[in-house]
């Protein structure tokens, strides 16, 4: 064949580069629609499990919440000489955690008071906090002394549950001596209010927090009076630490709201005074006992 006029093989020319330039156009075309979907799938992903997260969030704190209802005390055990009152108020930040309190029966008319705060918040703490609260019920009916009862507790903790760890207050009332047994393990002391008296802090040698094998033997405790009229509370740092606040002149506002009253009126005044309106940032638990005074 003959060479190809030369108009003809500039037509042919520029219809390749026309093709060449609508195959690239197509090829351009699908790699950004190829990586839109792309994020439109990562996008999606991320809000799915940001969306689980949330999901399985407010439900493991629903489960703590109940858990942690289900073992507070129904009833405290007051009696026709002793009366008692309690509140309890989860933490704005961390929501429900491993604070609690508890008051139960013991043989010869004797009462155990147990306020704790188990580190940690949420769903683990709580399932921590009922074990300690049953563990403690259990070595209470078998041991009289509060520091050996928390030296058996500490034991146990450091055994089974690993890593935990917690203060407790523990004391035991003699109803018919009024004599009280306290022993603390970590925990700030409790408050006591006497007629006649400045309310004060009782300070009974203070053993190492429940946990870690740190006082398995050797805790101490000591034993006081509750003489009719007397008061005595019980608490959890959420009521008396702030951030901003110092701590002795929160337990002194403490200490004032301590006075010769009702278990009832001086927790709502305790509650008022140190709490109020303002969102508690951690678990409150507060107990407040009371030997009622002698008919006049």
């Amino acid at each position: 064949m003959g060479a190809w006029p030369e108009s003809d093989a500039r037509r042919a020319d520029g219809g390749r580069r026309q093709a060449d330039r609508r195959v690239a156009h197509r090829q351009h075309g699908r790699a950004p629609v190829h990586r839109r979907r792309l994020d439109l799938l990562q996008v999606t992903a991320e809000r799915l499990a940001t969306a689980a997260h949330l999901h399985r969030s407010r439900s493991e704190l629903a489960a703590a919440a109940l858990l942690q209802d289900s073992l507070l005390p129904g009833r405290l055990p007051t009696t026709a000489d002793w009366e008692f009152a309690a509140r309890y108020v989860p933490g704005a930040e961390n929501g429900v955690g491993g604070d609690w309190y508890d008051g139960f029966e013991l043989p010869d008319e004797r009462i155990g008071v147990v306020i704790g705060d188990v580190v940690g918040s949420g769903l683990p703490a709580a399932i921590v906090m009922g074990r300690l609260r049953s563990a403690l019920r259990a070595y209470a009916l078998e041991f009289p002394d509060p520091a050996e009862v928390l030296g058996k507790l500490d034991r146990k903790a450091s055994h089974f549950e690993t890593q935990t760890m917690a203060t407790v207050a523990y004391a035991v009332i003699d109803t018919t001596t009024a004599r009280v047994d306290l022993a603390l393990a970590g925990h700030l002391p409790p408050v006591l209010a006497v007629p006649g008296e400045p309310a004060r802090l009782v300070n009974p040698p203070l053993g190492p927090p429940i946990g870690h094998n740190l006082a398995v033997t050797g805790r101490e405790g000591t034993t006081f009076d509750m003489p009719p009229g007397a008061l005595m509370g019980f608490y959890t740092d959420g009521l008396v630490e702030r951030r901003d606040e110092d701590l002795d002149t929160r337990l002194e506002q403490l200490r004032r709201q301590m006075t010769a009253t009702t278990a009832e009126t001086v927790c709502a005044g305790i509650m008022a005074h140190l709490v109020g309106n303002q969102p508690a940032t951690d678990d409150i638990a507060l107990l407040v006992t009371r030997h009622r005074p002698e008919p006049a």
